[in-house]
């Protein structure tokens, strides 16, 4: 029909309850549907255990097809959007409740499967997605003012990962750091051990 539905409520809702329908019906389909999880991870903690999300991106990661992005900020949503336009398959998108502190400007460039790399360390890496974009620049910038030298990644596309960005990371950094808000099973620092173990990087991976 050229429709392009969105399909919006509680992350832990939308992995947990409606994963066979995501799997079966649009993902197997291919249909260009964008699934928008809010109150991702334990933003809405006060609600107890049934709202908290911290298993969905190992579940969205794990159904073929189905591209799996955390933005960081309001901006970068609005991006991500606009470029959902002309992208013809399934979109998880991942966000909090609509208060994260502002990390990027409006218009802010995007694209899929390409990480933003803020700087480089020979010390560390720090490798965020979604709300912890923001507390992991603070910080990257405290650690380099202290004389450390760090880089810092937002992964804002958990599927597919940004391969490249991770490992040129790897090569110059002694250690990596992954900060997500999402329990360490299938997350993004799952993502990252598995591309860092199929390289046999030496880097350390601490998640």
């Amino acid at each position: 029909t050229g429709a392009m539905p969105f399909v919006a409520t509680f992350a832990s809702f939308l992995a947990l309850l409606c994963c066979e329908q995501i799997r079966t019906d649009v993902a197997y389909s291919a249909l260009p549907v964008r699934l928008i999880g809010h109150h991702a991870g334990i933003s809405l903690g006060f609600y107890g255990t049934s709202h908290h999300a911290t298993e969905d991106l190992a579940i969205m990661r794990s159904i073929a097809d189905l591209t799996v992005v955390a933005p960081a900020d309001g901006p970068q949503l609005a991006a991500a959007v606009k470029a959902s336009v002309n992208h013809a398959r399934p979109i998880y998108f991942r966000i909090g409740r609509g208060q994260e502190p502002v990390v990027y400007e409006d218009g802010v460039d995007f694209q899929f499967g390409k990480a933003i790399v803020h700087g480089e360390g020979s010390d560390l890496t720090i490798i965020a997605c979604g709300s912890m974009v923001h507390p992991s620049r603070a910080a990257y910038r405290t650690l380099r003012a202290a004389g450390k030298s760090v880089g810092l990644i937002d992964i804002h596309t958990i599927k597919p990962l940004d391969t490249k960005a991770v490992l040129a990371a790897a090569a110059h950094s002694r250690f990596i750091l992954t900060i997500e808000e999402h329990n360490i099973l299938g997350g993004l620092g799952g993502a990252v051990a598995e591309i860092l173990a199929e390289a046999g990087s030496p880097a350390r991976l601490i998640r």
